[in-house]
């Protein structure tokens, strides 16, 4: 066989090395079907969350549609500096285990083991990917690590937008941030440009009447205007150019 071999030529040894590999390959297959069975499922893949659409992906499949829409929490429940601090914020850890895992309001979080809901094979008819995205909080919460949220909506550096003073203005999330109660995955809404930022608070964008009366009401521009023409200040200018004007377009407003 050898001489054979050396009779062939390097090219055609190489042919025939090849052709048992692929020999050896198809008799590895055919042990794995043997061991397996031919109708065997493969092993389980990790699953995956279906969230497609704009908006980026976040570390842990937050639905929004779910929870502020469904289950009609609050958005200040999660975002609960919204209406004290410039940052609406981001749910920490804390926030989502003290829902959603069992005993981590009372246990030393290494000895948290499992979720309060959704409950796997509990009859709830959630896709597979459900439970395994809830089950991340689990690992979070456990290492004491925050959950990396990947910011959606982000202003330039030398922009600013207080949160706090438009929620305690009356404003809605909605108004800003668009239907989030009916977003899988949060994406952009506005432009966020300030044209945008302009229009409304010279009158020109439109308001629920909720909102309307409530900025009429809060607003300290429509306050020190007020209190300018009671004090018998010329205010007819503003009110003659602008008259639904609800907040300060002075440069310094956002740019501070």
């Amino acid at each position: 066989m050898k001489n054979v071999l050396h009779a062939l030529g390097a090219r055609s040894r190489r042919v025939l090395a090849g052709a048992g590999v692929v020999l050896l390959g198809l008799g590895d297959m055919g042990a794995y079907v043997l061991q397996t069975g031919a109708g065997a499922a493969r092993p389980e893949q990790s699953p995956e969350p279906p969230l497609g659409g704009p908006g980026p992906a976040q570390p842990i499949a937050f639905l929004h549609s779910v929870h502020a829409g469904q289950n009609q929490i609050p958005c200040q429940y999660c975002h609960y500096v919204a209406d004290r601090s410039p940052s609406a914020g981001v749910p920490s850890v804390q926030v989502c285990a003290g829902c959603h895992l069992a005993g981590a309001t009372t246990l030393p979080p290494d000895q948290v083991q499992q979720l309060t809901f959704p409950v796997k094979g509990g009859g709830q008819q959630r896709p597979d990917w459900w439970y395994a995205e809830a089950a991340k909080i689990l690992e979070y919460w456990k290492a004491q690590k925050p959950i990396p949220w990947v910011r959606v909506h982000q202003l330039p550096m030398h922009a600013r937008f207080p949160h706090y003073m438009h929620v305690q203005a009356g404003l809605q999330c909605q108004t800003c941030h668009g239907p989030v109660e009916q977003m899988d995955k949060v994406y952009q809404y506005a432009s966020l440009q300030m044209g945008w930022c302009i229009e409304c608070h010279r009158g020109e964008s439109q308001l629920s009447a909720a909102e309307e009366q409530a900025v009429r009401e809060r607003s300290t521009f429509r306050r020190r205007m007020a209190a300018l023409q009671t004090a018998g200040g010329d205010v007819r200018g503003w009110a003659e150019r602008w008259p639904n004007q609800r907040a300060s377009t002075d440069c310094f407003v956002c740019h501070y």
